[in-house]
């Protein structure tokens, strides 16, 4: 393709950056996948996810498949055809180069394919169509190109590809006319079945490779698979008759897969079924290998079904046959694992509810699944760590055998006369002691109450485990025992203290052991060579000791009675000692300090040092959360808390707090969040807020090989929970949360070890986590539409991005300048989805934090929130040691040093850009409490449809929300107290699609587009004012005067239907003179002047107006004064030039349909010309962000070149990221009228189909592209 393409004077090019949208087509050779991804194929390495090459392989048509062989000079290099809609082609993938070669370019058939596959020969494909029919294509010969190919290329460069990797710019004229792009196969012989319908699916065998021999299995409407090939018997119309004809699906037929060496055929449904077939023979027959076996092959075959299994909640797209397993994938996003006998073996949610529209694996000896999803993600799996995981009993327990002396009490049952007895005759007085727990274990004795001593065996209260294999368990009884692979169950300790009740913590080395006892003391016990001995003994509080939390590896926590807190330092030591004395301890323990925690209903705590972000000095401050839900911030120095945050985690506590990643901490509550704060100037910043997917009860955090993990509990299964991935690890059943249980993770093989009590018996288990935490070969955007972008910083050559999405989630990412996106989070905050984004803009006044940028996201349920986003800029963290960085419940660090920054230290790192919600609102209509009144309060779940928001000063800004109800509602927002707040609300007439400011000088204007095609300017200075004169320590809710209402200042019809995009030019010579473009439902571009005068006078004047796309507009964007960019649901950006051509009346090119044509004679002439136009590839286009490119990439560029990013978002994808540059060159001679493309013409003129504007345009773009190139010939 050449590099720009030359319309009316002038050259406009794309090139690609960088495309996420739907994952259609997987193929797996060795360690390699290659990705279909829109008109693009990339190859990643498996292992390390890491992309290696990405090609444009087509230039309008959606990869659907691909299907990879070895290249036929077998030197490691893989041909692969890649094919989708009616286009074809085959590139060469070379390992040792990291590149793809084009071997064929793009070809067209006549029909849409389903299925192909290459010849033995390499001259050859062959093409299975929509229509049931076989298509035999000659092709040039593929052996004889790659031997071309290999004398052609020197070094790493090939001058013959155009469309490789390092040549990735293409020519937009070219893009235009698709039916003269590319040459149509040569077919050479084909076959159609009798029965002659539109395919779903269909497989394509070949397994000696050639066309003689080939077989279809077609997927028809009649809910039937069938089995043909063009050699079989054929009627008398030459229609071939089918061999075999499957049935039994009650949906339509989604996908066929068949596996010669198992023999078995696997079909999927809309019936959300998966169906296994059996191909069997009266006698064993070898693989053929020549057409005429294979012939015979399945002439003589019986096709029966095996099983029918239904595991899915929906549709089910794809399958995938392994020796052992049958995988089928849908769209409930499930990966399903079946054995062959239809037992459903394991079932996991894979892309957090994003259908899965492809599956590949590659076998031993990875061993791995291969799967992408709608969200534009591609996760690998190891198959191995697909089985279920069950926990094992711990046999040989040593207190079976024993029975405690001990008497426990327990009611008889005996007649009522001689079990209770009440003393009638004496007053017995109780007291709440003082630790403020009304019940406590040593309950106070009541003599009136019959007790029956019987004789109990033994039993556990606690377990830990202090080393990859060694487990300490203590019981009722007061005795520690040891359990590791060596010795089994042995008695390390007893001491009559543990006795009824016992805590224990492990430091996080696993060195020290820390027993809590009923009456206050804290025992340390050292463990090493396997054994353990008593250390040191400190005496927590004068009751009992309620929580333990080792804080660093030797300094530990302690909380007793009244709320005590006593921070300990603990001194061992390394000489032997006799240890046969229960209180023969050596060693010392030091106070370091002691808190108060505020009071609550229970005791409980879990605590966590906070570490400086920039310097390596001690740690300044202590975080601990309790059970009240709340977390409370410390000065070291200090018993009282600095801060408080009362009950984030809800009322059922708060039951972890983990220091990770330069300062910030996160903690876990029984809520199911995980919240991230920040400590500053003495509080505690609340971040963020993550919700744990299937998961009500978040119990601990830790951070393995630089991934924050959450163990959790649902039910009676425990869950280790990927906060980064979004994704389960693991699942075992244990009996549910409440029970004693501890976790082991060795970092230097991946493996994590746990223990739980079930039952008053021990279990344990071990899985290998390098198997379940693969790398993210692709990351994922939104699981559903994405409806918004936004651009808030540009750091150095990275570029942050926020997208907003129907899943309700915010999510952050950073372009890289190569073209790569790394997602840096998740925010899962609103109830619904969210439909408009904005940032708060700096109109009227300049903020003084460059850093930090306000951001207004709302949506579904009415509900709004602002948002505070900074980047912070640290130092190389790599000196830090583990202890150093965090400190916590579990902190497990395998590298010592996984929270440094890899790779460049300047580029953006996920930690480093902070989104927090400050402000919330949502629009309610009435009671809660409906039922206790007697009419009815209507509440029509009002949807806000667009935002903008602007400062009015240093502390309060405006925003404006476009509400589904037909309102133009306007919030006022407090900076200091963080306070939302609606003053006024402006009827509209119907549902407003979306509000932006129009700046200028004097005054404060919005303007509002609806679905009724009008367009309303609102003269909003006068509410500005009134917010200038509040304070913020005033009540705004019962303010003495009414709020002043925005007025209308003009309306303009400017479309039919519907206003989906508007965007403004602002000319810097004339301030008051604006150029608007809107684009709307009726396919139709308008493009207007807006004259603004003091006093707030506007003046709309029409310019001109072009039904520009096949479908609605829904982006429009300006890259300068004359030029301006739209996307429409089309999937096509288009650049207009946008220009005065006085004296020159150009002919309307409606007249090539008929339609009404009138006198424009007295308008000014105001052209929009097509100068360029690019197939996105993501579809359902949502809009576009017009960006400037980074001033280093204008390096050496000349100063007529406006360079531009246009950003394209979408439905169920998002972030089609082109550079646009518009080059002024020498204009051409003016053209014909009759190759005016889309001149202008009145909204009145768009009485035109769609199908016929559509025509209409690919005929214009052909004439006029060739005219060009014969004008520049000619010159």
């Amino acid at each position: 393709m050449p590099g720009g393409g030359r319309m009316g004077g002038v050259a406009v090019t794309f090139t690609h950056r960088l495309l996420n949208t739907h994952i259609t087509a997987l193929s797996v050779k060795e360690n390699l996948v290659f990705i279909g991804e829109g008109q693009h194929c990339h190859a990643h390495d498996v292992l390390s996810g890491r992309q290696l090459s990405s090609t444009q392989v087509f230039c309008a048509a959606v990869v659907h498949g691909l299907s990879g062989q070895a290249s036929p000079a077998h030197d490691g290099s893989w041909l692969l055809l890649v094919f989708g809609q009616k286009s074809l082609a085959v590139l060469l993938f070379s390992p040792d180069q990291e590149k793809f070669f084009v071997l064929l370019e793009e070809r067209n058939v006549e029909d849409w394919i389903i299925d192909a596959g290459l010849e033995k020969d390499l001259a050859h494909v062959v093409v299975a169509t929509g229509h049931n029919s076989l298509l035999r294509c000659e092709i040039p010969d593929l052996a004889v190109c790659y031997k071309n190919l290999s004398k052609k290329t020197s070094g790493d460069e090939l001058h013959s590809c155009p469309v490789t990797q390092k040549s990735r710019t293409v020519s937009l004229v070219s893009d235009i006319h698709m039916s003269d792009r590319k040459g149509d196969l040569s077919i050479v012989a084909q076959a159609a079945c009798v029965e002659r319908c539109v395919l779903f699916s269909g497989h394509l065998v070949m397994m000696t490779g050639h066309w003689e021999s080939a077989v279809l299995m077609a997927g028809t409407m009649a809910l039937q698979v069938m089995v043909w090939g063009p050699w079989a018997t054929r009627d008398s119309e030459g229609k071939v008759l089918p061999l075999h004809c499957l049935e039994g699906h009650q949906g339509s037929i989604f996908s066929i897969t068949f596996s010669s060496s198992q023999g078995l055929i696997a079909t999927t449904s809309d019936d959300r079924s998966l169906r296994v077939w059996e191909v069997k023979h009266k006698a064993k027959i070898l693989p053929p290998i020549n057409p005429e076996e294979e012939q015979e092959y399945w002439r003589s075959a019986t096709i029966i079904e095996k099983f029918a299994s239904y595991g899915h909640r929906a549709r089910v797209w794809r399958s995938l046959i392994f020796p052992t397993w049958i995988i089928s994938v849908g769209e409930d996003s499930v990966v399903c694992v079946w054995e062959h006998s239809g037992t459903l073996a394991a079932s996991w949610n894979g892309h957090d509810g994003a259908s899965i529209w492809s599956v590949a694996a590659c076998e031993d000896p990875l061993d791995r699944l291969i799967t992408g999803s709608s969200d534009g993600s591609v996760k690998s799996w190891c198959l191995n760590a697909a089985v279920p995981i069950i926990a094992k009993l711990m046999s040989d327990l040593p207190w079976n055998d024993e029975h405690s002396t001990e008497k426990c009490s327990e009611v008889t049952t005996e007649s009522v006369e001689n079990s209770i007895a009440f003393n009638s005759g004496k007053t017995e007085e109780y007291n709440v002691p003082e630790s403020h727990e009304l019940f406590e274990d040593n309950c106070i004795e009541i003599p009136s109450l019959r007790r029956k001593p019987v004789a109990v065996a033994d039993f556990p209260r606690c377990i830990s485990l202090v080393a990859e294999d060694m487990v300490l368990v203590i019981t009722n009884s007061g005795k520690l025992y040891s359990h590791n692979p060596e010795t089994f169950w042995h008695l390390e300790y007893e001491d009559e203290r543990f006795k009824n009740y016992a805590i224990m913590e492990a430091n996080p080395d696993g060195r020290c052991v820390a027993v809590g006892t009923l009456g206050g003391t804290v025992v340390i016990l050292q463990v090493a060579e396997r054994s353990v001995r008593p250390e040191v003994e400190v005496v927590g509080s004068s009751g009992k000791v309620f929580a333990l939390q080792w804080l660093t590896m030797d300094r530990i926590l302690v909380l007793g009675t009244v709320g005590l807190m006593t921070t300990w330092e603990i001194q061992t030591k390394d000489k032997s000692r006799d240890h046969t004395s229960v209180h023969n301890v050596q060693g010392a323990a030091c106070r370091i300090s002691t808190h108060y925690l505020p009071v609550s209903m229970h005791r409980w705590l879990c605590a966590v040092y906070v570490t400086p972000i920039m310097t390596k000095i001690a740690p300044q401050h202590l975080v601990c959360g309790d059970r009240a839900g709340s977390l409370h911030l410390y000065a070291l120095n200090e018993p009282k808390p600095q801060h408080s945050l009362q009950g984030v985690h809800g009322k059922n506590g708060v039951t972890s707090v983990l220091c990770w990643h330069r300062g910030v901490v996160y903690s876990s509550g029984r809520d199911g969040y995980i919240r991230s704060l920040r400590v500053c100037e003495g509080r505690l910043l609340l971040l963020t807020a993550t919700r744990v997917s299937g998961s009500s009860w978040v119990s601990r955090l830790i951070a393995v090989q630089g991934k924050l993990l959450a163990v959790c509990f649902y039910g009676v299964k425990l869950k280790l929970w990927s906060v980064g991935e979004e994704q389960t690890l693991l699942e075992v059943e244990c009996g549910g949360a409440h029970r004693s249980w501890d976790l082991h993770l060795c970092g230097t093989r991946g493996w994590l070890v746990c223990t739980f009590l079930k039952d008053g018996t021990p279990y344990t288990f071990s899985t290998s986590l390098s198997n379940r935490m693969l790398p993210l070969i692709r990351p994922a955007l939104h699981t559903q539409e994405t409806m918004e972008l936004r651009l808030p910083f540009q750091h150095r050559r990275e570029t942050v991005l926020l997208t907003a999405g129907e899943d309700t989630t915010l999510r952050l990412h950073a372009l890289q300048q190569q073209g790569q996106r790394q997602s840096f989070g998740v925010v899962r905050s609103h109830l619904s989805g969210v439909r408009a984004l904005c940032l708060i803009e700096e109109t009227h006044v300049t903020m003084s934090d460059n850093d930090t940028v306000w951001l207004v996201s709302a949506g579904g349920r009415a509900e709004l929130k602002v948002w505070e986003c900074s980047v912070s800029e640290f130092s190389d963290l790599a000196s830090y040691s583990a202890c150093d960085l965090c400190c916590c419940d579990v902190c497990v660090l395998p590298s010592g040093h996984d929270v440094c920054m890899e790779g460049d230290s300047s580029k953006l790192q996920p930690q480093s850009v902070i989104l927090r919600e400050v402000g919330s609102h949502m629009l309610r209509t009435g009671c809660h409490r409906n039922w206790k009144k007697q009419h009815l309060t209507l509440d029509p779940e009002t949807r806000y449809m667009g935002a903008t928001a602007f400062w009015v000063s240093s502390s309060q800004a405006l925003v404006a929300l476009a509400s589904s109800d037909g309102f133009l509602r306007i919030f006022l927002f407090l900076r200091e107290c963080e306070k939302l707040w609606e003053p006024c609300a402006v009827e509209c007439g119907s549902c407003v699609l979306s509000v932006a400011q129009l700046k200028v000088v004097t005054g404060t204007i919005l303007v509002t587009c609806s679905t009724s095609g009008h367009v309303t300017f609102w003269d909003l200075q006068a509410v500005v004012d009134w917010s200038l004169s509040l304070t913020a320590s005033e009540d705004l809710s019962h303010q003495p005067h009414q709020p002043p209402q925005p007025q209308e200042l003009t309306l303009v019809a400017a479309h039919q239907s519907g206003i989906n995009a508007i965007a403004f030019h602002y000319n810097a010579d004339d301030p008051s003179c604006i150029i608007m473009a809107t684009g709307g439902d009726d396919n139709t571009i308008s493009v207007w002047k807006v004259v603004v005068v003091e006093g707030a006078q506007v003046t709309v004047i029409h310019q001109c107006s072009v039904v520009g796309h096949a479908s609605q507009v829904s982006g429009l964007g300006w890259l300068s004064e004359n030029y301006l960019i739209s996307a429409s649901i089309d999937q096509r950006l288009i650049v207009w030039n946008f220009n005065k051509k006085d004296g020159v009346l150009w002919e309307d090119p409606i007249r090539f349909c008929n339609a009404i044509r009138e006198d424009r004679a007295a308008e000014e002439h105001q052209l929009l010309m097509p100068v360029g136009c690019r197939f996105t590839g993501v579809p359902d286009v949502k809009g576009l962000i017009v960006s400037d490119v980074d001033e280093t990439e204008n390096v050496g560029h000349k100063s007529h070149r406006i360079d531009k990013r246009v950003f394209v978002y979408a439905g169920l994808r998002v972030c089609a990221c082109v550079c646009v540059r518009v080059c002024a060159v020498r204009a051409s001679p003016p053209l014909p009228l009759h190759t005016g493309l889309l001149t202008t013409f009145t909204a009145k003129h768009t009485f035109i189909t769609q199908y016929c504007l559509h025509t209409l345009v690919l005929l214009c773009l052909v004439i006029k592209v060739k005219l060009v190139v014969f004008e520049l010939l000619k010159a």
